[in-house]
């Protein structure tokens, strides 16, 4: 919400500043780190990102040390690499699957490039518009967060509370975008706050396969909890915001009787569907870090 202010930038401003004060944070402008002899960008990319993660990510809380990434080698390398998107070849990912893979791992990898790159502290509230602004050049067509995850990776729909879809008639990336929808990249996407599901990158071949354990874990995990004195269920606000992605609630039920573990929630919601009070978690934005 505006507080009715306005916000001016320093004349004398850091290229941080600048950065944040400009309409469009594009990340990836800068010289480019070619792949190793017969390696794709994509690939490159990938192994990069999964360098960052054994590094810097807690594998057990799925917490990210952004200070520390900030200035290591194995970050700008990785910088290096994602200039390289510029001149990527998105007409070569003619399967669905690699489309969907490449897509999520760009834009978990820009989320993490952009809180680290802005110097984020505690929150990605810290910039306006962040998921609006925070953007890539891949394949010479310039896409920020909110291009990929509801233009490519929802097929062009209209973001929660939102009144346009992303691209308009004629817009040459609707040729991107991946159809038909899997809602389950709802637990795959990471937006740098501590409700979000955990880092994860994904390969083309296994992409499927990496989605259902992206769902169980979250599902099983901070997703869905289940008061049982008063029959309420507590559901991640991301069922809520995306829950015509699922099929509406009924869908949103039928998901999570196919991914629960046997146990009482699962039985509840078997049993009990009707009676259940559904409640949603306010939605933690601090940084998971």
């Amino acid at each position: 919400m505006s507080s009715g202010s306005t916000v001016t930038c320093p004349s004398a401003a850091s290229p941080m500043l600048e950065m944040i004060f400009s309409s469009r944070i594009l990340l990836n402008q800068g010289e480019q780190l070619d792949p190793e002899e017969g390696q794709a960008v994509d690939a490159a990319l990938s192994l990069a990102l999964a360098d960052l993660k054994a590094e810097f990510m807690d594998p057990e809380t799925g917490r990210i040390h952004y200070e520390a990434m900030h200035g290591s080698e194995l970050f700008r390398m990785y910088e290096g690499l994602a200039n390289g998107l510029r001149s990527f070849p998105l007409e070569d990912l003619r399967q669905r699957d690699q489309r969907l893979a490449f897509w999520i791992n760009v834009y978990n990898a820009a989320v993490i490039h952009g809180v680290v790159r802005l110097g984020i502290r505690r929150s990605v509230r810290e910039v306006p518009n962040f998921f609006k602004r925070v953007s890539y050049q891949v394949g010479g067509h310039l896409f920020s967060l909110h291009h990929m995850e509801h233009g490519i990776l929802r097929g062009n729909r209209r973001p929660p509370y939102g009144l346009l879809k992303p691209f308009g008639r004629g817009d040459p990336r609707r040729a991107f975008w991946v159809q038909p929808l899997d809602p389950r990249i709802h637990f795959a996407l990471v937006c740098g706050a501590r409700s979000c599901p955990p880092v994860g990158f994904y390969e083309g071949d296994r992409v499927e396969f990496q989605l259902e354990l992206a769902s169980l874990s979250f599902i099983n995990g901070p997703g869905v909890k289940f008061l049982k004195e008063s029959k309420t269920l507590l559901l991640s606000r991301i069922f809520k915001w995306y829950k015509g992605d699922f099929g509406g609630m009924g869908g949103v039920m039928d998901l999570l009787l196919r991914y629960l573990d046997p146990g009482e929630v699962k039985e509840a919601i078997s049993q009990k569907r009707e009676r259940l009070s559904i409640r949603f978690e306010p939605y933690d934005w601090a940084l998971n870090e």
